[in-house]
């Protein structure tokens, strides 16, 4: 195999593992999930969209890396912009009703709940698209180098889906029962035509909850320091949200929370920039 077979290969992958039917993540549901929008289509998106369209972070073919990187900016219509296959069509509609609705309370814990389970639950889609990519070109056997990054790709995607479903489990008993699990908040920025949707790992050494240890040294704990972030335009204003798990709060988050709750004229931007080149590609 040649590099141009291979990297056909790899497309072709990509191609196969967005396509791939899959099933509702809704614990206990085994509907074939549909394009589920990360954020509101109607009340979120569409006030951004010029003639129905957006732009949106997508993945390089191979053939276009060395020229364009990893990312480009792609105009992508309303109907398929920041969707997933995430949710069948009775859980995609009843699930997340109580944010679909032009008056929604932007402001409940109820609702960043909601905003934070799709967050996450698409992240979970990006990583097991990752895997059958992974599996693929680690069949390939191009070279060995290329088959020991691979497979340590893929093993960093298996941890991290682990951990995330942790975090959809503890979502989703916060989603019934009245004692919460975590620290919601969310605070009013100038409008701003950005959106952001997307999961947070930060390793952070001076904090005693990224990892803990027993008597001989060996990590106990299995959960990285997982947090929650939304930014989106909902009518004349910007809201930022966070989500953080009571038991593994991030320091890091919580304080970019505060720059954001206090920033002033533009730091708004500034943040968001940050946050767009260095931490997110969602």
């Amino acid at each position: 195999m040649n590099q141009i077979e291979f990297y056909r290969t790899w497309n072709l992958a990509f191609r196969n593992a967005k396509k791939k039917k899959r099933e509702c993540l809704l614990e206990n549901c085994d509907k074939t999930a549909i394009k589920s929008h990360a954020l509101q289509k109607n009340g979120i998106l569409k006030q951004l969209s010029e003639k129905n369209h957006l732009f949106q972070f997508s993945n390089v073919t191979p053939f276009k890396k060395r020229r364009k990187g990893n990312f480009e900016l792609s105009r992508i219509g309303i109907n398929d912009v920041y969707t997933f296959p995430g949710f069948c069509k009775e859980h995609d509609s009843s699930v997340f009703k109580p944010i679909e609705t032009s008056e929604f309370d932007i402001k409940s814990d109820k609702s960043i709940n909601l905003f934070s389970y799709r967050a996450l639950c698409q992240e979970i889609r990006r990583k097991e698209i990752g895997v059958d990519v992974a599996d693929k070109l680690i069949a390939t056997k191009y070279n060995i180098a290329l088959v020991a990054h691979m497979t340590d790709y893929k093993t960093g995607l298996l941890n991290g889906l682990e951990n995330l479903y942790f975090f959809k489990r503890e979502l989703e008993n916060d989603m019934e029962k009245s004692e919460s699990s975590f620290i919601y908040k969310i605070c009013e920025i100038p409008k701003t035509e950005i959106c952001i949707s997307a999961p947070i790992n930060i390793y952070d050494e001076k904090n005693p909850l990224t990892e803990t240890h027993d008597s001989n040294g060996n990590v106990t704990n299995n959960q990285f320091l997982t947090s929650f972030m939304n930014t989106f335009p909902h009518k004349d204003k910007s809201y930022v949200m966070t989500t953080l798990h009571k038991d593994f709060k991030c320091n890091w988050t919580e304080n970019l929370f505060i720059q954001f709750e206090s920033s002033k004229n533009s730091e708004h931007l500034k943040l968001i920039s940050d946050l767009i080149s260095t931490r997110f590609e969602f």
